[in-house]
């Protein structure tokens, strides 16, 4: 069976994500199917919270996944959707943060 593009997407996240803030990142892989709306991944980076809705190019993110990440936002929080095309300009920008 062929991995859906969203599980591809995420394993290049994890990637990119790794080689960019190892050995100072952890990344827990939120299953969807625990608890609705939460983010697909929670991160800390050298010791700053991170939330990522992870969307195919043509996914949309619903109102409680967007709630949960302005959540996190006004808790002083990192939160991002992001996609295929969307990813590289974030990640630059998380370098450039951290």
């Amino acid at each position: 069976m062929a991995k859906q593009k969203e599980t591809t997407f995420g394993e290049q996240v994890d990637e990119d994500l790794k080689k960019a803030f190892a050995p100072r990142i952890v990344i827990f892989n939120i299953q969807q199917k625990t608890k609705a709306g939460d983010p697909d991944r929670i991160i800390c980076i050298k010791g700053k919270f991170l939330a990522l809705e992870l969307k195919t190019d043509d996914g949309h993110i619903d109102n409680l996944q967007l709630a949960k990440l302005v959540k996190i936002m006004h808790a002083g929080g990192l939160a991002f959707k992001t996609t295929p095309k969307t990813w590289p300009r974030i990640l630059k920008h998380l370098i450039d943060y951290f």
